[in-house]
């Protein structure tokens, strides 16, 4: 009895022991694998998705865009400094003058009560947000009376130039009054739009979403003139530049 019992459980023994050294040689093997296929997962995690057609399609299309759009900027930026140099010395002094004058009495508004008041007051003035137009006016890092200059001939100029490239031309040596001549507005009702948008900024009228016009400096008309004695029609262009300034307004 003894003997079949020793027997029986020698054989337990064998089979505990089998059992033990067979998981110890097939875990390595399955640690092996998952850390394999963790490896793995880790990888593909890491690269980043491919890009869509039409995100790339959409991507190339705005870089295109935004390339012609430096080129057109740069070709009218050539054509504004080009005709500015021909603005009439005299008349164009005048109405810096009186820029000048109106840009010193926003700025002072702007010190006495305060940039964001004088922002809210413009920023309505020209569609835009108070919050978009101070901070075009600490990265240009000018003051509120030349930047309501800037933006008062911008509004009315036919033009992809933007405040930045007015400023460009200012810093370059030329006056308000060059730039409005080389965005071809008549410098006679420069001042008196300047001086409405001044009144907006300083809080004598209020906003109404719209720049005071200043209408372009070309005019062409035809005129037609008839002989009676040689009974011919001639019809002939004739332009001209309102260049004329008015000081008491």
């Amino acid at each position: 009895m003894k003997s079949i019992t020793g027997a029986l459980l020698g054989g337990v023994l064998v089979l505990a022991s089998v059992g033990t050294s067979f998981g110890q040689v097939s875990d390595p093997a399955a640690s092996g694998a998952a850390s394999t296929t963790t490896g793995t997962q880790s990888t593909l995690e890491a690269q980043p998705p491919a890009a869509p057609a039409q995100v790339q399609a959409e991507t190339q299309a705005q870089t295109a865009t935004t390339a012609e759009a430096s080129v057109d900027a740069n070709a009218a930026l050539k054509t504004v400094r080009d005709r500015a140099k021909g603005a009439p010395a005299k008349t164009r002094e005048a109405v810096e003058k009186k820029l000048t004058e109106i840009s010193k009495e926003i700025d002072a508004e702007a010190t006495a009560k305060g940039h964001a008041v004088v922002a809210d007051r413009v920023a309505a003035e020209f569609g835009m947000t108070s919050e978009t137009l101070m901070a075009e006016q600490n990265t240009l890092n000018t003051g509120w009376g030349d930047l309501v200059i800037a933006h008062t001939l911008l509004a009315n100029a036919k033009t992809p130039l933007t405040t930045e490239h007015l400023f460009s031309l200012h810093r370059s040596g030329f006056g308000w009054g060059q730039i409005a001549y080389g965005l071809n507005l008549r410098l006679g009702e420069v001042t008196a739009a300047v001086k409405s948008e001044g009144g907006v900024a300083t809080g004598l009228t209020k906003a109404d979403g719209k720049a005071a016009m200043i209408h372009s400096g070309a005019r062409v008309g035809a005129t037609t003139k008839t002989s009676a004695a040689a009974g011919k029609t001639s019809v002939g262009a004739s332009s001209g530049v309102g260049v004329g300034v008015k000081l008491g307004q």
